[in-house]
């Protein structure tokens, strides 16, 4: 009794509990800590059985039911929306993968997407891009430099706190270090060096 008082005090779906006993007057308190059943000695196997029954479609109610409440939250993680950005370039609207974008530039009242296989330049504030673009694993590196990690290669510290990241396309880019924290979302595990603490 004391055990089943205790699992229905945790947070936690409790086991399906079967009393077997030869007091009957200790039923009232074992349902009220949510027994499934309380059998009496002497019993029978078909009464036992049947108590295990019982408990196997609770267990499995519960876990039906549980699964129901989570689905819905499951559906959202994993629902798969489209990985493109569309962009207004040149009077038309592109569809771009934002996974080929290495890195977005200010020019003025323009931001520059450069890609392998160009750029598009679009009327935009650097810090509207930052915003919008941060979910696809954009970082600011500078105040007009944004850069996509997974292009990310090494990583250089200078004397002056400052840092260099070398890009896979052989681009080097200065880190100022107002932004030097962001670098640590370039990775999600950090073995053997400081994450810029």
């Amino acid at each position: 009794m004391d055990l089943a008082n205790r699992l229905n005090r945790e947070n936690h779906p409790i086991p399906a509990i079967i009393f077997v006993t030869a007091h009957d007057q200790h039923a009232v308190a074992a349902f009220d800590n949510h027994a499934v059943d309380y059998v009496l000695k002497p019993f029978s196997i078909d009464r036992i059985n049947a108590a295990l029954d019982v408990a196997f479609r609770r267990t499995e109610n519960d876990r039906t039911a549980l699964l129901l409440r989570t689905l819905p939250h499951l559906e959202t993680l994993f629902a798969r929306p489209s990985r493109k950005i569309a962009i207004k370039a040149k009077g038309r609207i592109l569809f771009i993968d934002p996974a080929e974008v290495a890195v977005i530039r200010a020019e003025g009242n323009y931001v520059l997407l450069e890609k392998r296989s160009g750029s598009y330049l679009l009327r935009e504030s650097i810090s509207i891009v930052a915003e919008k673009l941060k979910p696809h694993g954009f970082i600011r590196i500078h105040r007009s430099v944004l850069v996509n990690t997974s292009f990310v290669e090494e990583i250089h510290p200078w004397p002056t706190g400052e840092y260099v990241l070398k890009i896979k396309d052989g681009q080097e880019l200065t880190v100022t270090r107002m932004y030097k924290n962001n670098l640590k979302s370039i990775a999600q595990l950090w073995v053997g060096t400081d994450p810029f603490s």
